[in-house]
């Protein structure tokens, strides 16, 4: 569902100035609800003590998950930041030089963290790009499209700071039961922080 994608820096850079303040804009914006609905979701496990022992016994430090998302950037792919390269997100060169809705739709993700090669060494940039499955899931029982709720946008984005605070791929995160649905098991919001962030956007 979160595959990680593998760009490789080589190639020359290309740019584009235009439209670039109401891109910031519409990132900021992107990036500030994101990063309150899973701060508030690593404030619920605080308060959680199952939730609390369960990433302790996974040495998962809860105060490294908020720097971590107070360093990183999220991107809707499926708005005007989607136009927006990889290069120019990330910093780095890449050829081919995708949009991240080109990425979006190659990747087959409902989020993913942006990363590229160094020689031999894969980096994890803190870069989040959010596609369609973000916004909405296909319900299986009659195959329509459904919005997701806050609770499954939180553990989408938990699931990615994940990724990039333990420099941890997939396969890892799911057998030690960090995917977005176990999460959504194991770890439930309670009432109290329902009912304090229901009224919040979820990302336009």
């Amino acid at each position: 569902m979160n595959t990680l994608i593998t760009v490789i820096c080589i190639g020359a850079l290309v740019t584009s100035s235009v439209g670039a303040p109401r891109l910031q804009e519409y990132n900021n914006e992107t990036t500030q609800v994101a990063r309150q609905l899973v701060l508030e979701r690593i404030d619920e496990i605080a308060h959680n003590g199952h939730c609390r022992q369960t990433f302790w016994r996974e040495k998962i430090d809860l105060n490294l998950l908020r720097l971590t998302i107070e360093q990183t950037r999220f991107y809707d792919a499926t708005g005007p930041e989607g136009r927006l390269k990889f290069s120019v997100v990330v910093g780095k060169v890449a050829s081919p030089d995708r949009t991240l809705r080109a990425l979006a739709s190659e990747v087959g993700a409902d989020a993913f963290v942006l990363g590229y090669f160094d020689g031999n060494r894969y980096v994890r940039t803190k870069r989040v790009v959010l596609t369609s499955g973000y916004h909405e899931q296909l319900d299986p029982r009659d195959g329509t499209l459904h919005p997701t709720t806050i609770e499954e946008k939180q553990n989408l984005l938990l699931h990615e700071i994940l990724h990039i605070a333990l420099d941890k791929d997939d396969d890892d995160l799911n057998s030690r039961a960090l995917c977005p649905l176990r999460l959504l098991a194991f770890c439930r919001r309670s009432q109290t922080a329902s009912a304090s962030i229901e009224g919040s956007p979820a990302s336009e």
